[in-house]
């Protein structure tokens, strides 16, 4: 068994091209300056190569932190790998400690595309399995490059890309910056790209973009009578029928703002008739849930008393 071997390095002289399979948030490498200069080097980086050449392999945080500081030397392990090899230990070394799920896309996509491995050769060198490999090679594949910068760099949430590559390449640039303005999580990018998907027209797809959290407000409204299990089962379909009323009337305005363009004095007529007579029912279906309301609580208040 080869003997370990260990040497003192330059920081700015360590071969960085593998940096780009590690991405080192702003935060983590503060927080590395902060340990150097209290603690100093407690574990050595490790690197491949000869003496001539020193390639990183983990470590990116210490480097940076180390040439930040001013640091002469840092004490270093140095492996026998190859070049596939030296990206597998990448992982291999990390995959407890916060290797990201874009990282692992990023790393089978270029020991494929770069290096012409299999699969099958990728999983045993990760030790995964093979549908493991095969659905994070997929979903890289079918994310667009803007959306895997935005994801590496922390604009968007990295657990975002499962559902961004579900959608065509062209439209997920757009999401993208619907998930940045309106600030969503994860499980709120999966519920609206299935809106999305589901959106039977290109002005409804328009709007689960442009107007986000009013789509996701909107479609659980759908599921409001589940949400409170209190609701007693008599009252449900009515609650339910007055969270629909005031769903389609969102819509309704949302799809006014819009405007109409010009109209033919025909269709004009044709929708004046419409509102004044949804408008007429409308006040009408208010009017009763009033009045059911104020019927019920004022038999409420006779019980109470009665009973007294």
């Amino acid at each position: 068994m080869q003997a370990k071997k260990f040497t003192m390095v330059t920081p700015n002289q360590l071969d960085l091209s593998l940096a780009h399979l590690r991405q080192c948030s702003e935060s983590s490498i503060k927080k590395m300056v902060s340990s150097l200069e209290k603690c100093g080097q407690l574990n050595p980086i490790i690197a491949a190569g000869d003496e001539k050449n020193f390639i990183l392999v983990d470590g990116f945080k210490r480097q940076q932190a180390a040439v930040i500081i001013g640091m002469d030397k840092l004490s270093t392990q140095v492996l026998p790998l190859s070049k596939v090899n030296m990206k597998a230990y990448i992982y291999l070394l990390n995959r407890n400690d916060g290797f990201s799920f874009i990282e692992e896309c990023l790393l089978i996509h270029e020991l494929v595309e770069k290096d012409g491995l299999t699969q099958t050769e990728i999983s045993v060198m990760l030790e995964r399995h093979k549908s493991w490999v095969s659905r994070r090679l997929n979903i890289y594949r079918n994310l667009n490059s803007k959306v895997i910068d935005d994801i590496r760099t922390g604009l968007i949430p990295s657990g975002s890309g499962r559902s961004l590559a579900q959608l065509p390449q062209c439209n997920q640039v757009d999401f993208s910056a619907a998930i940045l303005r309106d600030d969503l999580k994860v499980n709120e990018i999966k519920r609206l790209v299935n809106l999305w998907k589901k959106a039977d027209s290109p002005e409804s797809k328009r709007f689960v973009v442009e107007k986000s959290r009013k789509a996701l407000e909107l479609s659980q409204m759908d599921y409001v009578e589940k949400i409170d299990p209190r609701m007693p089962q008599s009252v449900r379909d009515w609650y339910k029928a007055v969270c629909n009323l005031r769903k389609n009337a969102l819509i309704l305005k949302q799809q006014s703002m819009k405007g109409f363009g010009a109209l033919n004095m025909e269709t004009e007529t044709i929708l004046y008739q419409a509102l004044e007579k949804t408008d007429k029912e409308y006040q009408e279906a208010i009017s009763c849930a009033y009045s059911s309301l104020q019927k019920e609580e004022k038999t409420n208040e006779t019980g109470s008393k009665s009973s007294k």
